[in-house]
């Protein structure tokens, strides 16, 4: 094998001496969708999705790993300050955190009327642990705009307890570089967020520019200056494409930007949501007939209250609190230092705004108003269709036996130090987890900041967790410099490192970077990964243990989880069990036959 002279020598000839083959699997194919069942109802947040009847009588084979779901999701900025803003709002103001799945709160599956996949709290935050050890930067290319995954960067990463112009506490939100490396101060970061610089360039793009006084969209702006998105056309056109679009407020008489009490602008997206991104179990649901699937989606929905104010001449922003049914606020609102997107926008004196979020509407825009942006003012499953030549080995032999992994997540606040320190913490933290399981393969250790005091600068925003700011990039990124030592992990009685865990390149190489690794990470061929020591050592240092070593098919074990934090502030620390679990499925039927 390492011979790459002699391997190339051999694709070669072998390329020369056997005749391609023919491809010619199926005779045609078809896209599918299923819509929701909420009825133009998304108050709650909750949505169901049941395919089983929508898609029966669908002729051939579902590849239910190629589906995906299309969201509409409203984004919405309101002035709620008692003075105007100083500049209409642009599309690079507000944009989502890496990752379309922090939408989702929860997951709950049902196939053939069978539950497979239950809904817990906190437990789709392993999909982020996914990307960043199963994604590679070819998937980055072709799916990162519409997954909106481009990995936030760990040297853009800021802080502040006080307002400031890029907000309070964790704050990841520079869309322009800071200063020279080399030539700023230790305590200031110089560099911009690329992926989130990224992800606000994906945001929809403007359909129009509402007329602050009388409502009407202004005549001669067009879509990025283009003859072909007039701005007469371009809703419709987005409209049409299934794009959703952006609506900002105009400049029009004495108004500079957005009045107090008014919509400052709206981000309309048409999510698209890959199934396989969701849950592990959705790769190994290829071709099958009759697919009887149900899924029942929480979606991360609320709203953020800022305060601005004023500091050295710059606008600053402080987190006034988070009202949200869900765990994840998916959106984050851009720096307004120098150069930035909010840069000139906002009004310092009495000023403050929300921004809100919820699918097909939010509490600030209502259903109605956003359907004229979207094609459809549903939730909808999609999924192809495959006609196969010949099914007579799937037909032979229908029963496909299932291994996947599964997760269960359970956070626990308060439990290592409370608030920020001039000093180390060192609060040691022994966390039994509520849950045994067989076959348990991995436990991870994610640390988040303890906001309880000393985080924001608003007592109202004191509790709101680090993952609930939109100044924060968590939870793509968690707390920035944790610091864990004695890292142990007990399953059954049973530790899984001889030594305990105590330096970051033991945690990086002997555990973490073989996630989700071909061949461990062992060979440099084949490589993917988004994180590299320099970023789980900073900004997402998780902490895993392979327990695949001491657990059985068949014997369900318990999970102590140690360590001990050595920062100066305090750690929520959310513990991931991952196991593995087995189902057999009949591809003619959608029946479901065994589970566990």
């Amino acid at each position: 094998m390492s011979d790459t002279t002699q391997l190339a020598d051999e694709f070669l000839y072998n390329a020369a001496s056997h005749p391609d083959p023919v491809v010619d699997v199926s005779s045609d194919k078809k896209v599918v969708y299923a819509v929701d069942n909420n009825g133009g109802s998304y108050q709650s947040g909750t949505i169901t999705i049941d395919a089983t009847s929508q898609m029966t009588g669908s002729s051939g084979f579902a590849s239910i790993r190629d589906g995906y779901i299309v969201l509409p999701y409203v984004v919405t900025m309101k002035n709620t300050g008692s003075t105007a803003f100083a500049a209409a709002v642009n599309k690079y103001c507000v944009g989502m955190k890496a990752g379309v799945w922090n939408v989702i709160d929860s997951l709950s599956l049902e196939i053939n009327g069978k539950s497979i996949i239950t809904d817990n709290d906190y437990k789709l935050f392993w999909n982020n642990l996914r990307a960043q050890t199963e994604w590679s930067s070819s998937d980055i290319a072709k799916h990162g705009a519409d997954a909106f995954m481009y990995p936030d960067d760990w040297q853009s990463m800021s802080w502040s307890s006080t307002a400031s112009p890029s907000g309070d506490g964790f704050c990841n939100n520079f869309t322009n570089a800071q200063g020279a490396v080399g030539l700023t101060p230790e305590a200031v970061q110089f560099a911009e967020n690329s992926g989130f610089i990224s992800r606000v360039l994906a945001n929809p793009s403007p359909v129009a520019v509402l007329d602050t006084l009388n409502g009407n969209a202004q005549s001669g702006l067009n879509t990025y200056g283009w003859p072909t998105t007039r701005s007469g056309a371009a809703q419709a056109i987005t409209t049409a494409n299934g794009k959703g679009g952006f609506v900002t407020t105009g400049v029009t008489g004495n108004v500079a930007g957005c009045a107090a009490g008014n919509i400052a602008a709206t981000w309309y997206h048409m999510l698209k949501i890959r199934l396989v991104d969701l849950h592990p179990i959705f790769k190994e649901l290829d071709l099958t007939m009759n697919p009887q699937l149900k899924l029942k989606l929480k979606v991360n929905q609320g709203y953020c209250d800022v305060i601005t104010g004023t500091n050295a001449s710059l606008t600053t922003m402080a987190l006034s609190g988070t009202t949200m049914t869900g765990q994840t606020c998916p959106i984050m609102i851009a720096s307004s230092n120098t150069g930035n997107a909010m840069a000139g926008v906002l009004n310092a004196t009495s000023g403050a705004f929300r921004v809100a979020f919820g699918p097909l509407q939010n509490s600030l825009t209502p259903t109605a108003t956003a359907g004229a942006f979207f094609p459809f003012s549903t939730s909808r499953l999609y999924i192809p269709f495959y006609d196969l030549k010949n099914p007579s080995a799937i037909i032979s032999k229908p029963v496909k036996k299932i291994n996947y992994l599964d997760c269960f997540a359970q956070y626990f606040p308060q439990k290592a130090g409370l608030g920020a320190s001039t000093s180390q913490q060192n609060a040691s933290f022994s966390l039994q987890l509520s849950c045994t399981y067989p076959n348990i393969k991995a436990v991870a250790l994610i640390p988040f900041s303890e906001t309880s005091s000393g985080h924001f600068s608003q007592s109202t925003a004191n509790g709101v967790q680090q993952f609930q700011s939109p100044f924060d990039s968590a939870p793509q990124t968690f707390q920035a410099g944790a610091a864990i030592r004695n890292f142990q992990v007990a399953v059954g009685n049973e530790n899984v490192f001889n030594n305990v865990v105590e330096y970051d390149f033991q945690g990086f190489y002997d555990e973490y970077k073989k996630l989700g690794a071909v061949n461990g990470s062992l060979t440099h061929e084949i490589a993917n990964g988004l994180i590299d020591f320099q970023k789980w050592s900073t900004v997402n240092r998780v902490l895993v243990a392979d327990t695949s070593r001491l657990t059985s098919p068949d014997i369900p074990q318990s999970v102590i989880v140690s360590g001990q934090n050595v920062s100066c502030q305090g750690s929520n620390l959310l513990c991931l069990v991952i196991y593995e679990r087995h189902l057999s499925l009949d591809r003619l039927t959608g029946e479901v036959i065994e589970y566990s």
